[in-house]
């Protein structure tokens, strides 16, 4: 079932219903992709049979596309929530070994700690640092539009180049590992938390 009083159709766009190949025209979409929906759950009007393609609503269609992709945002966020609760935790261990391991005494610890503090709020007052926090939800945005070129690539390189699906399915698995790798990029760079000298390279970060 899909909402449509919540995932309504554009405005100025009608409803109607398209066969597979003009629904993958509205959605600038591969009809191999529109086929794979259909696996994962996309409405279907009418299913195809003895020569009859099949039918699709395309407010339905739109509805259950949007829903989809909403769900997998609130996923990959929550997912990067618990990433980062993760990391966060583990530093704070890695800093309760290497207090023990120190020659300070807990006494100078804190009052270092504290010295921190007040040095990295004041960088901070004068404009040479930025809370992560900031930075953090631009980056997520970035990196959600990033992915959702990735994922539409592939598509349009089949429209303008014509290629076999093991084309596609080769170029699909580059852009995943692509997208995999510059999310790893930015999480290693803000995902600590504090704050972060402005212009700061990767291994700059002042937490």
């Amino acid at each position: 079932m899909v909402d449509l009083s919540r995932f309504p159709l554009p405005e100025g766009v009608e409803d109607g219903v398209l066969n597979r190949a003009q629904l993958a025209l509205a959605f600038n979409m591969s009809e191999n992709t529109i086929s794979k929906w259909v696996l994962q759950g996309m409405p279907v009007q009418s299913a195809g049979q003895n020569g009859v393609a099949y039918e699709f609503c395309l407010s339905h269609c739109w509805a259950w596309k949007q829903s989809r992709d909403e769900e997998a945002m609130a996923a990959k966020r929550r997912g990067d929530q618990l990433a980062t609760q993760a990391a966060l935790a583990f530093r704070n261990l890695d800093a309760d070994e290497d207090e023990a391991n120190s020659h300070m005494t807990a006494a100078e610890v804190r009052a270092w700690a504290e010295a921190e503090y007040h040095r990295n709020r004041a960088a901070e007052q004068r404009g040479e640092l930025m809370r992560t926090s900031r930075v953090q939800q631009a980056v997520e945005d970035l990196i959600v539009a990033f992915g959702t070129a990735m994922d539409t690539l592939p598509d349009w390189a089949e429209l303008e180049f014509g290629l076999t699906p093991d084309q596609v399915q080769q170029l699909q698995d580059k852009a995943d590992a692509i997208r995999q790798e510059a999310r790893q990029i930015c999480e290693r760079m803000i995902g600590g938390g504090g704050v972060i000298p402005l212009g700061a390279q990767q291994g700059e970060l002042v937490v």
